[in-house]
Protein backbone atom coordinates (compact mmCIF):
# COMPACT_ATOMS: atom_id res chain seq x y z
CA UNK A 1 0.00 0.00 0.00
CA UNK A 2 1.03 3.22 -1.07
CA UNK A 3 1.05 6.20 1.39
CA UNK A 4 -0.09 9.50 0.73
CA UNK A 5 1.54 12.57 2.42
CA UNK A 6 -0.53 15.36 3.68
CA UNK A 7 1.43 18.70 3.32
CA UNK A 8 0.44 21.18 5.65
CA UNK A 9 0.56 25.15 4.20
CA UNK A 10 2.12 27.84 6.53
CA UNK A 11 -0.76 30.13 8.31
CA UNK A 12 -0.47 33.38 6.67
CA UNK A 13 -1.24 34.99 9.97
CA UNK A 14 -4.83 35.87 8.98
CA UNK A 15 -8.20 34.95 10.44
CA UNK A 16 -9.79 31.73 9.08
CA UNK A 17 -13.11 30.72 8.00
CA UNK A 18 -14.91 28.09 9.08
CA UNK A 19 -14.48 24.62 12.50
CA UNK A 20 -10.82 23.63 12.63
CA UNK A 21 -9.15 21.02 14.51
CA UNK A 22 -5.74 21.92 16.34
CA UNK A 23 -3.29 19.75 16.91
CA UNK A 24 0.12 20.13 18.82
CA UNK A 25 2.84 20.15 16.57
CA UNK A 26 5.99 17.84 17.34
CA UNK A 27 9.24 19.05 16.32
CA UNK A 28 10.76 15.62 14.76
CA UNK A 29 11.45 14.16 12.13
CA UNK A 30 7.68 12.73 9.65
CA UNK A 31 7.96 8.69 9.17
CA UNK A 32 5.88 6.90 6.69
CA UNK A 33 5.42 3.46 6.49
CA UNK A 34 5.24 1.62 3.50
CA UNK A 35 4.98 -2.21 2.91
CA UNK A 36 7.73 -3.06 0.86
CA UNK A 37 10.19 -0.01 2.15
CA UNK A 38 9.42 -0.13 5.74
CA UNK A 39 9.73 3.13 7.37
CA UNK A 40 10.63 6.77 4.60
CA UNK A 41 11.19 9.88 5.24
CA UNK A 42 8.92 12.88 3.80
CA UNK A 43 12.22 12.78 1.27
CA UNK A 44 11.82 9.05 0.56
CA UNK A 45 14.90 7.81 2.41
CA UNK A 46 14.96 4.67 5.04
CA UNK A 47 14.74 5.17 8.29
CA UNK A 48 15.86 2.86 11.11
CA UNK A 49 15.74 1.89 14.57
CA UNK A 50 11.85 2.16 14.52
CA UNK A 51 9.70 -0.43 15.77
CA UNK A 52 7.96 -1.80 12.88
CA UNK A 53 4.22 -1.16 11.70
CA UNK A 54 1.83 -2.81 13.85
CA UNK A 55 -1.09 -2.12 12.68
CA UNK A 56 -1.76 1.77 13.83
CA UNK A 57 -0.85 4.87 12.11
CA UNK A 58 0.71 4.88 8.85
CA UNK A 59 2.11 8.48 8.92
CA UNK A 60 3.31 9.37 11.99
CA UNK A 61 6.03 12.60 13.82
CA UNK A 62 9.13 10.52 15.21
CA UNK A 63 10.28 12.59 18.31
CA UNK A 64 12.87 11.24 20.73
CA UNK A 65 13.97 13.34 23.62
CA UNK A 66 15.32 15.74 20.88
CA UNK A 67 15.92 16.84 16.84
CA UNK A 68 19.07 16.00 17.32
CA UNK A 69 18.31 12.52 18.76
CA UNK A 70 15.49 11.88 16.98
CA UNK A 71 17.93 12.14 13.37
CA UNK A 72 20.84 10.21 15.18
CA UNK A 73 18.25 7.40 15.87
CA UNK A 74 17.00 7.31 12.65
CA UNK A 75 20.04 7.92 10.68
CA UNK A 76 21.81 4.84 12.82
CA UNK A 77 22.02 1.96 10.41
CA UNK A 78 22.97 -0.67 13.16
CA UNK A 79 22.64 1.15 16.63
CA UNK A 80 25.62 1.63 18.97
CA UNK A 81 25.91 1.97 23.04
CA UNK A 82 24.76 5.36 22.61
CA UNK A 83 22.07 5.79 19.84
CA UNK A 84 18.94 7.11 21.52
CA UNK A 85 16.33 3.91 21.71
CA UNK A 86 13.03 4.27 19.63
CA UNK A 87 10.28 3.54 21.61
CA UNK A 88 6.70 3.07 20.37
CA UNK A 89 5.35 6.17 22.40
CA UNK A 90 8.28 8.33 20.49
CA UNK A 91 5.74 8.03 17.05
CA UNK A 92 2.88 9.92 17.38
CA UNK A 93 -0.04 9.01 14.55
CA UNK A 94 -1.11 11.94 12.12
CA UNK A 95 -3.12 10.43 9.38
CA UNK A 96 -4.73 9.11 12.40
CA UNK A 97 -4.54 11.51 15.16
CA UNK A 98 -2.72 10.87 18.15
CA UNK A 99 -4.49 11.69 20.76
CA UNK A 100 -1.36 13.06 22.83
CA UNK A 101 -1.67 15.86 19.88
CA UNK A 102 -5.47 16.75 20.28
CA UNK A 103 -5.95 20.42 21.25
CA UNK A 104 -9.28 21.58 20.56
CA UNK A 105 -11.41 22.84 18.22
CA UNK A 106 -11.65 26.27 16.65
CA UNK A 107 -14.27 27.87 15.11
CA UNK A 108 -14.18 30.56 12.70
CA UNK A 109 -10.77 31.88 14.43
CA UNK A 110 -9.61 35.26 14.75
CA UNK A 111 -5.35 35.88 14.21
CA UNK A 112 -5.61 36.43 18.37
CA UNK A 113 -7.25 33.40 18.97
CA UNK A 114 -4.78 31.39 17.00
CA UNK A 115 -1.80 32.90 18.25
CA UNK A 116 -3.10 32.49 22.18
CA UNK A 117 -3.32 28.55 21.48
CA UNK A 118 -0.08 28.94 19.85
CA UNK A 119 1.30 30.31 22.84
CA UNK A 120 -0.74 27.86 25.04
CA UNK A 121 0.94 24.88 22.94
CA UNK A 122 4.82 26.45 23.11
CA UNK A 123 4.13 26.76 27.62
CA UNK A 124 3.95 23.15 27.11
CA UNK A 125 7.13 22.69 24.90
CA UNK A 126 5.45 21.66 21.44
CA UNK A 127 7.06 23.31 18.38
CA UNK A 128 3.62 24.89 17.43
CA UNK A 129 0.37 23.75 15.79
CA UNK A 130 -1.44 22.51 13.06
CA UNK A 131 -4.92 23.17 12.27
CA UNK A 132 -6.86 20.54 10.63
CA UNK A 133 -9.78 21.42 8.41
CA UNK A 134 -10.17 17.89 6.45
CA UNK A 135 -7.75 17.48 4.06
CA UNK A 136 -6.76 20.96 4.30
CA UNK A 137 -3.38 21.44 7.16
CA UNK A 138 -2.15 24.71 8.15
CA UNK A 139 0.86 24.43 10.37
CA UNK A 140 1.61 27.27 12.71
CA UNK A 141 4.92 28.43 14.23
CA UNK A 142 6.34 31.21 16.69
CA UNK A 143 9.27 32.17 14.02
CA UNK A 144 8.67 31.94 10.35
CA UNK A 145 11.38 29.63 8.78
CA UNK A 146 12.32 28.09 5.82
CA UNK A 147 13.37 25.34 4.20
CA UNK A 148 15.77 25.88 1.21
CA UNK A 149 18.36 23.98 -0.69
CA UNK A 150 22.06 24.75 -0.82
CA UNK A 151 22.80 25.42 -4.25
CA UNK A 152 26.51 26.26 -3.86
CA UNK A 153 28.74 27.38 -1.09
CA UNK A 154 32.28 29.16 -0.05
CA UNK A 155 35.24 28.76 2.08
CA UNK A 156 35.18 30.95 5.28
CA UNK A 157 37.89 33.77 5.57
CA UNK A 158 40.03 34.74 8.70
CA UNK A 159 39.57 32.18 11.37
CA UNK A 160 36.90 30.60 8.98
CA UNK A 161 39.71 29.20 6.29
CA UNK A 162 39.68 25.66 6.10
CA UNK A 163 35.84 25.24 6.52
CA UNK A 164 32.55 27.05 5.75
CA UNK A 165 32.01 29.85 5.02
CA UNK A 166 28.38 31.00 3.46
CA UNK A 167 26.47 28.89 1.41
CA UNK A 168 24.30 29.67 -1.47
CA UNK A 169 20.35 29.15 -1.85
CA UNK A 170 17.51 30.69 -4.18
CA UNK A 171 16.88 32.97 -1.77
CA UNK A 172 20.26 34.19 -0.89
CA UNK A 173 23.26 33.51 1.20
CA UNK A 174 23.40 31.84 4.49
CA UNK A 175 26.52 32.54 6.13
CA UNK A 176 25.79 33.17 9.91
CA UNK A 177 24.50 30.79 12.75
CA UNK A 178 26.60 28.09 12.06
CA UNK A 179 29.04 26.74 15.14
CA UNK A 180 32.36 26.06 14.19
CA UNK A 181 31.91 22.22 14.34
CA UNK A 182 28.89 22.89 11.98
CA UNK A 183 31.22 24.82 9.46
CA UNK A 184 33.99 21.79 9.41
CA UNK A 185 31.27 18.90 9.09
CA UNK A 186 29.39 20.80 5.88
CA UNK A 187 32.98 22.09 4.56
CA UNK A 188 33.85 18.40 4.70
CA UNK A 189 30.75 17.46 3.06
CA UNK A 190 31.34 20.17 0.68
CA UNK A 191 34.82 18.59 -0.58
CA UNK A 192 33.20 15.29 -1.23
CA UNK A 193 30.46 16.40 -3.13
CA UNK A 194 27.91 16.07 -1.24
CA UNK A 195 26.47 19.24 0.07
CA UNK A 196 24.98 20.90 -2.79
CA UNK A 197 21.16 19.33 -2.98
CA UNK A 198 21.04 19.20 1.10
CA UNK A 199 18.38 21.15 2.49
CA UNK A 200 18.94 23.78 5.53
CA UNK A 201 16.54 25.41 7.61
CA UNK A 202 17.27 28.93 7.67
CA UNK A 203 15.07 31.96 9.72
CA UNK A 204 14.99 35.47 8.61
CA UNK A 205 13.86 39.01 9.73
CA UNK A 206 11.72 39.66 6.07
CA UNK A 207 12.24 39.64 2.61
CA UNK A 208 14.07 41.99 0.35
CA UNK A 209 11.70 43.43 -2.80
CA UNK A 210 13.35 41.22 -4.72
CA UNK A 211 12.23 37.99 -2.67
CA UNK A 212 15.26 37.32 -0.89
CA UNK A 213 16.13 37.42 2.74
CA UNK A 214 16.62 39.74 4.76
CA UNK A 215 19.36 39.19 7.82
CA UNK A 216 18.98 35.43 6.98
CA UNK A 217 20.66 32.54 9.88
CA UNK A 218 21.09 29.57 9.65
CA UNK A 219 18.84 27.00 12.35
CA UNK A 220 19.91 23.75 11.39
CA UNK A 221 20.03 20.52 8.75
CA UNK A 222 16.99 18.93 7.28
CA UNK A 223 17.91 15.93 6.43
CA UNK A 224 14.74 14.61 6.69
CA UNK A 225 13.76 16.44 3.71
CA UNK A 226 14.71 16.60 0.00
CA UNK A 227 14.20 19.11 -2.96
CA UNK A 228 12.88 18.61 -6.78
CA UNK A 229 15.75 19.05 -9.70
CA UNK A 230 13.79 21.81 -10.86
CA UNK A 231 13.52 23.62 -7.22
CA UNK A 232 17.39 23.16 -7.17
CA UNK A 233 18.01 24.70 -10.21
CA UNK A 234 14.82 27.24 -10.28
CA UNK A 235 14.83 28.09 -6.78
Amino acid sequence: MEQSINKPFTWNGKALCGEWLVSLKVDGVRAIWHDELGWQSRAGKPLHNIPRWNGGPRDCELYVDSFRDTIIATRTRVRKFDTPPIRPEHLYGIDQLDPRLQFGTLLNPTADAILHHLSRSRSLGFEGLVLRQGDSWIKVKPEETHDVPIIGFVEGRGKHVGRLGIVHTPLGNVGSGFSDQEREELWTEGQAGTLVGQILEVSCMEFTATGKFRHPTFIRMRPDKKVSQHELICG
